[in-house]
């Protein structure tokens, strides 16, 4: 799980296959964003918000790593 610069979490379902990137803006209490990850059905883990690229890195257990940018 991360928190963007404009106070959006971002969490990742792992139940869900393929895993699932989930937007929750937390200003309107509404969730705003669900984009499919192909990640090998590895559960993600450790998300980090890059601010000066709106990015979100993250680690999965497939030993592999993603980016997703974010609006």
């Amino acid at each position: 799980m991360t928190v963007d610069d404009q106070d959006r979490v971002w969490f990742v379902e792992t139940g869900a296959h393929p895993n699932r990137l989930v937007g929750f803006d937390t200003r309107t209490q509404t969730f705003m964003s669900f984009t499919d990850i192909p990640s090998g059905g590895g559960s993600v883990r450790h998300m980090v918000y890059h601010q000066p690229t709106k990015t979100i890195w993250f680690g999965t257990d497939a030993n592999t790593i993603g980016r997703a940018r974010v609006p």
